[in-house]
């Protein structure tokens, strides 16, 4: 697994070749979201349109490299498999990418950001959060059944309707297979359902957020 940054996103030929030299199955390029620790490189985070490039990249050598299968945890990636692949390939979450009828019909269930959707954190002390991203706390097992939580936890339920969410997202003819990264929403603008300004589509947000001077384009030397 590798996470992609400005500082390697030049290298996605060299680490599949290496992947494949020595026998690896499957390799995940992981979504840089900027929260934690990562607050102090938000820096390396990706453009919309460096992330765009990228993750046609990553769908067109998966289709070159047959016996590797290569997965990104962004979620635009499904929106992207379905565009290169003309719809037959969907990438609905972060374990597939293929052309099974299957999956391709329960894409639009299972698609995308999975944050208090198809999976939860649970921290050391038992708070449980939507994602390890996502550092909003909806109850603690110590407390409450994880069930019980997982059931009736507001934000969960909040999260699990596109049509709640903000900006282009909350509109977007491929949120049911993407949604956006909730939890890059969640680090710029501290609110979970707020356009992800990671995607193509949400460039404005990017470009404004580069006006208030929250996000240096450049790798510092």
């Amino acid at each position: 697994a590798v996470t992609l940054t400005k500082a390697n996103i030049d290298e996605i030929e060299d680490i599949l070749d290496l992947a494949e030299e020595i026998g690896v199955r499957r390799v995940v390029f992981f979504n840089f979201v900027p929260v934690g620790r990562g607050r102090n490189y938000i820096w390396l985070d990706l453009s919309p349109t460096e992330r765009e490039k990228v993750l046609r990249t990553l769908f067109r050598e998966m289709k070159k490299r047959r016996g590797l299968q290569i997965i990104s945890t962004a979620p635009y990636y499904g929106r992207v498999s379905m565009q290169l692949s003309g719809g037959e390939d969907v990438a609905p979450t972060h374990f597939y990418v293929g052309g099974d009828p299957i999956i391709r019909a329960i894409a639009e269930f299972i698609g995308g950001c999975g944050a208090g959707r198809i999976y939860a954190a649970i921290q050391p002390n038992g708070d449980v959060t939507p994602c390890v991203f996502m550092p909003i706390t909806v109850g603690n097992l110590r407390k409450k059944p994880f069930w019980n939580i997982w059931l009736n936890s507001s934000l969960f339920n909040l999260l699990r309707n596109r049509d709640r969410l903000k900006g282009f997202c909350g509109k977007c003819p491929y949120r049911n297979i993407c949604g956006g990264c909730r939890a890059r929403a969640y680090a710029y603008y501290k609110d979970p359902i707020a356009p992800d300004p990671g995607c193509i589509f949400n460039s404005k947000y990017w470009k404004e957020l580069q006006n208030q001077q929250k996000v240096r384009i450049t790798i510092p030397k």
